[in-house]
This record gives C-alpha cells, structure tokens and sequence, in this order.
C-alpha cells in the first residue's frame, strides 16, 4: 500500500548494439594529410585566436589586481560591526594590499627595529 511498486527492468535480450566501424590506421594517415580547404581555414583562424586571449587574461589580472583590495576593506568594514577582529583583520590586509606591502617587507621591518633595540655591548 504504502511501498513502491517495482518498476520495469529492460532485459539485457532487448538492447540494440550499433555496429561501429572505426577507420583503419591507413585512412587516418590519409585524412590527415589531406590539406582540404576546411583545414586550411581551421589553421590560419588558430593563432589569433591564441593571441587574443592571452591580453584579454592580462587586462583581467590589472582590473582584479586594482579592485580586489578595495573590495577587501569594504568587507572589513561590514564585518566590523559583528566580529571586530576579523573586520579589523580585513581592513589592514586590504590597506597594506593597496599600499603594496608584502610579508617580506613586513618581515624585514620587525628585523630591523628588533636590531635597533638591541644592542651590541
């Protein structure tokens, strides 16, 4: 009453296997030698192609280098009024990603005040 009922299997006698013949090694090579009009077009439209892309790649890596740390510090600043820390977190890695400032340089910085407080004697 309240089961499925069982549906309908396909019996594997009732299946149709198309016959497929695949071309020999010989007509591959043939085929492939044959510089036909179609061929001839396909290889001259490949390299624009390729040269396109590669500058529309690099206009979009600018436009993200430029916007992605704008967009950092404004999440900060939404997030700031629920979880001060992570706000906080945000707004100064997308400052220093604005200003251009990497862990190295950050790194070294610390080594050089901590060299200055330090004394030789």
């Amino acid at each position: 009453m309240f089961g499925r009922q069982p549906k309908e299997e396909n019996s594997p006698e009732n299946v149709e296997i198309p016959d497929i013949m695949f071309p020999s090694e010989a007509e591959l090579e043939d085929s492939s030698q044959d510089d036909t009009e179609l061929s001839k077009v396909s290889k001259k439209e490949q390299p624009s192609t390729f040269k396109e892309n590669p500058e529309i790649v690099t206009i979009v890596e600018k436009i993200s280098g430029i916007v992605s740390p704008y967009f950092i510090v404004v999440v900060g600043l939404i997030l700031s009024d629920d979880n001060f820390l992570l706000g906080l977190l945000l707004i100064a890695v997308g400052i220093l990603a604005l200003l251009k400032i990497s862990l190295t340089d950050i790194v070294g910085l610390f080594i050089e005040i901590k060299d200055g407080l330090t004394s030789e004697d």
